[in-house]
């Protein structure tokens, strides 16, 4: 017979032994449970917490915003215009007569003197017309003579039957038609007279033709165009279909034509003084000179043309040269000036979001004036030394505290045109 095991589960020892193993199982799973709940549930708590303070303190903070201050314009204004510089003189060459070009006597580039032969045509036609009217002119000229001499005798014999008749040697109407005779001789010594003023003025005429078989510089300066060559046929005019033989400009100072805005015509005046320069020439500046305006502005583009003078007498610049011409302007009130992104445009009108001393933001009606790019005038509606916001934006409402930040001037000295 096999002895009582005292740890078998019938026996007080076992069932002793199995409740525990069971309430270590319960505790065990407690611990987990409340360890499992303290991992999630805490941090959730914390987080929550956390996400509580940062919004209670993001409602008591003042949003930091950029302005920048409103500042005067500089007393001297800078304006700055393109031009294109001009021959003080300049004016082409035609003929005056048809035939072909014979010599030319100055090329591009030579300077001529006022009077000086550029060029000879070669006129055959012209020539021969002057020799015919010459042969003409003796003619009527002999002519001349011959009536006279028959006008002489006309009156001899209106004169001896004039007498005649107080004799009564012969009858009145025979002395009559003596005196007839003699006016009728008259009336012939006008006409070749007429015919002789006749001639000589086609002489005349003929010989300016001739003349104008050479080509003379009405001006001292340079010849700056040919377009013909020896044995080119050219034709009398300045017509659309005549040709341009030449061109001579007279360069010892220059025009520079510029268009100048109509809010800058009060402070252009005659004998002002402007700086140019060139791009052919980037390291000089060279002093010119306001010498007149149009005295009337362009409706299309609202400028007004302005001629500047420029000194040259070595001939160094040329005509036709691209030129920037920068006027120095004095400005008694200078206007005030704010960057442009500060702009706001609303329905109401343009406005802009001045933060005050006290940092709050109000808004501000006003009138801009001229745009610089990155600046703009203010005609009115703000102060200088007013701070505004650079970049404004919807979000803030009249009256909002906000923390002003100088926004650092990446243009200073802007304003300038």
């Amino acid at each position: 017979m096999n002895p009582i095991d005292e740890r078998g589960p019938g026996t007080p020892r076992g069932r002793a032994g199995h409740a525990r193993a069971v309430g270590l199982g319960l505790l065990a799973l407690i611990a987990a449970a409340g360890g499992l709940l303290a991992a999630g549930v805490i941090p959730r708590k914390r987080l929550q917490a956390e996400l509580e303070r940062e919004a209670a303190e993001a409602r008591d903070r003042v949003p930091a915003v950029r302005v920048a201050p409103v500042r005067r314009a500089a007393a001297e204004e800078t304006l700055v215009l393109p031009g294109t510089a001009r021959a003080l003189l300049e004016t082409p060459l035609y003929a005056r007569t048809s035939g072909y070009l014979k010599k030319y006597h100055a090329d591009i580039g030579d300077p001529v003197k006022q009077g000086q032969l550029v060029a000879e045509i070669d006129s055959p036609e012209v020539d021969q017309q002057l020799r015919q009217a010459r042969a003409n002119l003796a003619v009527s000229q002999a002519s001349l003579r011959q009536v006279e001499a028959n006008r002489a005798l006309a009156k001899i014999a209106a004169d001896r039957w004039a007498t005649a008749v107080k004799e009564h040697t012969v009858s009145q109407q025979e002395a009559d038609e003596k005196q007839a005779a003699f006016r009728a001789r008259e009336a012939d010594v006008q006409a070749a007279q007429a015919a002789i003023q006749a001639s000589e003025a086609n002489v005349k005429r003929l010989e300016e033709l001739q003349g104008f078989e050479k080509i003379v510089a009405p001006f001292d300066g340079v010849l700056t165009y040919r377009n013909v060559d020896v044995g080119t046929l050219v034709s009398e005019g300045s017509s659309a279909s005549a040709r341009e033989l030449f061109r001579v400009a007279q360069v010892d100072s220059l025009r520079i034509f510029v268009h100048v805005p109509e809010a800058s015509l009060a402070s252009i005046r005659n004998g002002q003084a402007a700086d140019i320069a060139f791009d052919a020439h980037p390291n000089r500046k060279f002093k010119g000179e306001v010498s007149r305006s149009a005295q009337a502005v362009d409706p299309a583009s609202r400028t007004m043309l302005t001629e500047v003078r420029v000194p040259n007498p070595d001939r160094f610049l040329k005509p036709g040269m691209y030129a920037q011409v920068t006027f120095r302007l004095q400005r008694p009130e200078p206007p005030l000036l704010m960057p442009s992104s500060a702009l706001i445009l609303r329905s109401e009108g343009t406005l802009v979001a001045v933060v005050g001393k006290d940092g709050a933001v109000h808004y501000q009606s006003v009138q801009v004036g001229r745009d610089y790019g990155m600046r703009i005038e203010i005609l009115s509606g703000l102060k200088e030394g007013d701070a505004v916001m650079t970049s404004p934006s919807t979000d803030f409402h009249e009256g909002q505290k906000v923390e002003p930040v100088l926004e650092k001037e990446k243009d200073k000295g802007k304003g300038k045109k």
